[in-house]
Order: C-alpha cells, then structure tokens, then sequence
C-alpha cells in the first residue's frame, strides 16, 4: 500500500473522509494483509521443507553407517549448524506471523497494518540474529570438515567465500528493506494511528 497516499487521503476533508473512501481503504488493506499471509505461510512451508531434506538425509547417514558417515564427535558443529534454522523457523511461526485481525473501521485497519509491520520487523530480527550465530559456526563447521578429510583446504576457502557472501549480501538486502520500507511504514502508520485516536 501506499502509506503516504494514505496519510494524506486521511488528513485531508478535516480528517473526515466520506463512507466510501473508508470502505475503499478497508478493502484495499485487507486484500493486502490477506495476500501478505498467504505468501508468508507459504514462504516458512518451503522453507520447512527445505530444511527438512538434508537434515533427514543427514539422519540417514548416521543410522545406516554410510561410508561418508558423519562423525558428530569431530563434527558437532553439524547439529547447530542444522538446528538454528530451523529454532528461526519456530520463531518465525510462533512470534513473528500475525494471524487475522477483525478489520471494522479505519482505526481497526490501521493498527491491523502496524501489527503486520511489527511482525516484519520482527523476522528481520529474528533471521539477523541467526545469521550472527550461523556465520561463525560456518567457519568453526568448515575446519572440522577440512580435518575429517572431508574437504580440502583449497575447497573450504570457496566455501567460505561463496556461503560468507551469501550471508553478507542477504544481511545487506535485510538492512536495507528495514531502513527503506519497514521504518518509513511504521512511522507513517504510528502517525495515522495518532491522528485518529486524537479524533
């Protein structure tokens, strides 16, 4: 949605816009919460299944004792390597994806849109927070694969450079969508909340 066209569409009459107006902006925002919802729950069912293949594929291993198997005494750096994902995931799903709001009138839809923003800030949160746990236990995970031969010293300094940026730029990506977007929605949003709580 455009916030500004918003704001300025709620300031303008004497902060009194007409019935039909209203009920314009109500259907827009629902339409754009609804599809918001949508496309996160299936965002975090990809991302799940994602997940779950290498992790069961790592079970696998274990349980039959494949030649390759893993070793998690030299090589624990594997389960929380695998884990914190998914630990993001749950969180995600549980703190951070906000379920439907009864949207009845404009000061309804506003605070609807603030809570969406909120939980968009969060998973931003969230994810960044994993990334500062996850790319020093990739580097701790690619020296004990270097010392169970499983990888050599040439291929472990492409992957770090490869995985290392692709950390990098996502965490970029996420910083700027927070400041550009997230921030300028939320004060735009906490400004017509104010405003029509003060009517």
């Amino acid at each position: 949605m455009d916030y500004e066209a918003l704001r300025n569409a709620w300031t303008s009459n004497a902060n009194n816009p007409s019935a039909a107006a209203s009920a314009y902006v109500i259907a827009e925002a629902q339409t754009t919460l609804a599809n918001r919802r949508m496309h996160l729950r299936r965002l975090l069912a990809f991302a799940g299944v994602m997940l779950t293949i290498p992790l069961a594929l790592m079970g696998v291993d274990i349980v039959t004792g494949q030649a390759d198997v893993i070793d998690l005494s030299r090589e624990w750096g594997l389960v929380p390597f695998a884990l914190i994902p998914f630990a993001a995931l749950i969180l995600i799903a549980q703190r951070a994806a906000p379920n439907a709001a009864p949207i009845g009138s404009l000061l309804e839809t506003f605070r609807a849109l603030r809570a969406d923003n909120a939980a968009a800030r969060l998973r931003i949160v969230i994810i960044g927070g994993s990334m500062v746990v996850f790319a020093p236990l990739l580097f701790v995970l690619l020296n004990q694969l270097v010392g169970t031969g499983k990888m050599a010293p040439h291929e472990m300094q492409s992957a770090a450079l490869v995985l290392g940026g692709a950390l990098a730029l996502s965490a970029c990506w996420m910083g700027v969508k927070y400041v550009t977007q997230l921030a300028p929605e939320r004060r735009h949003l906490d400004a017509l909340v104010a405003q029509y709580e003060a009517t």
